[in-house]
């Protein structure tokens, strides 16, 4: 039987994953390869240099038109700011997981493939409803990698909308110009506030303005495989935690069942609970190790962006509403971009202390020395709840983003006042 349950794990294993699917394509589009054993490394290495490459050139262009517009007003090039930073971001975050490519391929792996349920002898016991234990663990991890699907497609769906909304201005823009408005002279504006350096030969540049033109135009394409990609990778690996704990905690409320549990098999049984616990505490470290610093970068970078958007939303109320509702989508990527953090891990934590009553309600009182033994050390284990922290600060949970909303807030009352000053 244990043959069986490795058996529905492969066959979970070759189900299509859309999210996951798309998590892989982000990242590898950035040169990280966290899905090995699909596709080769081969060309990864000159990727990353290409990309980092044309990322640096966007950021120096940004920075130019900051300096060059430093002393105009800070409204002037607040746009500029935030690209840079979010630009800037998804280069750390790149070299980051490729200096831990071989960890974060390793939790993909064993995400995907449910590396970590297998070979528990849990089905190697006498157990007289195997095929009902096995259906229910099956129905709990399908139903989790459902809602992975819907969480990140639906993240997709909005990082997608700045990003459409950056490589169509300018075309949009060249049409009202050329048809509408009725210009003497009708230019192609580049994408976002900018100042390339060229080289100018006669009367020919070097780069030329269309070269100048599409660098630009990706700009907006590497800042959505750095925020969806490296963002829901984070979503996939925490779910799916959390629906192990599901699992385990399934178990557990029925080791003492009758029904699925014989009497003389029960500590056999909580013997495979508590194997799958080490699993996952184990798991959830790898996680850590992980995510533990690049969520402080992104914490501290998403209360700026937060607070500028705030800050351009307030000076855009009376400029119109085409502007307003775009820097409200991209308010609301950043906001939606922390806030899957916060609520993936608090996700963790709940599960973890829901399974901490579990080991505790699960009629121990009437059992043998041993299972009383094994399910008080469990109690001991399970009292400190699986929490991913920021940096080694805090922890990510609800309050934390509440916590960095208001700190945000309060950044936007001081520039607002700075500036009016």
């Amino acid at each position: 039987m244990e043959d069986q349950l490795d058996h529905e794990l492969e066959r979970i294993d070759k189900l299509p994953k859309l999210g996951l699917l798309w998590v892989e394509y982000s990242a590898y589009a950035l040169g990280v390869n966290i899905a090995p054993r699909k596709r080769s490394s081969k060309y990864c290495r000159l990727t990353r240099i290409a990309v980092l490459i044309v990322n640096l050139s966007i950021i120096y262009s940004l920075v130019a038109f900051i300096m060059e517009n430093y002393m105009i007003s800070f409204e002037t090039y607040v746009e500029a700011v935030l690209l840079t930073f979010q630009l800037s971001v998804g280069v750390v975050k790149m070299f980051h997981f490729q200096s831990k490519v071989e960890s974060c391929s390793q939790l993909v792996f064993s995400t995907e493939t449910g590396e970590v349920l297998k070979s528990l002898g849990l089905f190697n016991l006498e157990l007289p409803r195997k095929k009902e234990l096995l259906s229910s663990v099956s129905l709990i991890l399908l139903n989790n990698w459902m809602i992975i699907d819907r969480q990140v497609m639906f993240f997709f769906k909005i990082v997608c909308m700045p990003v459409l909304y950056y490589c169509v201005r300018p075309y949009f823009q060249y049409i009202f110009d050329c048809y509408i408005k009725d210009k003497d002279t009708c230019e192609m504006t580049l994408t976002y506030p900018a100042i390339v350096p060229y080289l100018q030969l006669g009367k020919y540049e070097f780069p030329s303005y269309v070269i100048r033109f599409f660098l630009l135009q990706s700009g907006p394409l590497w800042c959505f495989f750095a925020v969806f990609g490296f963002n829901s990778l984070f979503v996939v690996l925490t779910r799916y935690e959390s629906g192990l704990i599901k699992v385990l905690r399934f178990l557990v409320q029925n080791s003492t069942s009758d029904i699925l549990v014989p009497k003389d098999q029960r500590v056999k049984y909580l013997q495979c609970c508590v194997r799958l616990f080490a699993r996952i505490s184990s798991h959830h470290n790898q996680i850590e190790n992980l995510f533990k610093y690049i969520i402080l970068v992104q914490c501290s970078v998403s209360s700026i962006l937060i607070c500028m958007l705030l800050y351009k939303i307030s000076t855009v109320l009376e400029v119109g509403w085409v502007w307003m509702g775009m820097i409200m989508v991209y308010f609301v990527t950043i906001a939606l971009e922390i806030t899957l953090y916060n609520v993936s891990a608090q996700k963790v934590e709940s599960q973890s202390e829901l399974l901490f009553h579990d080991w505790y309600n699960c009629s121990w009182y009437n059992e043998s020395r041993e299972f009383k033994f094994m399910i008080k050390m469990m109690l001991l284990f399970s009292r400190r709840t699986f929490v991913l922290s920021v940096g080694g600060f805090t922890s990510l949970s609800h309050k934390f983003l509440v916590q960095v909303f208001r700190l945000s807030a309060n950044f936007f009352l001081l520039l607002r006042n700075m500036n009016n000053k």
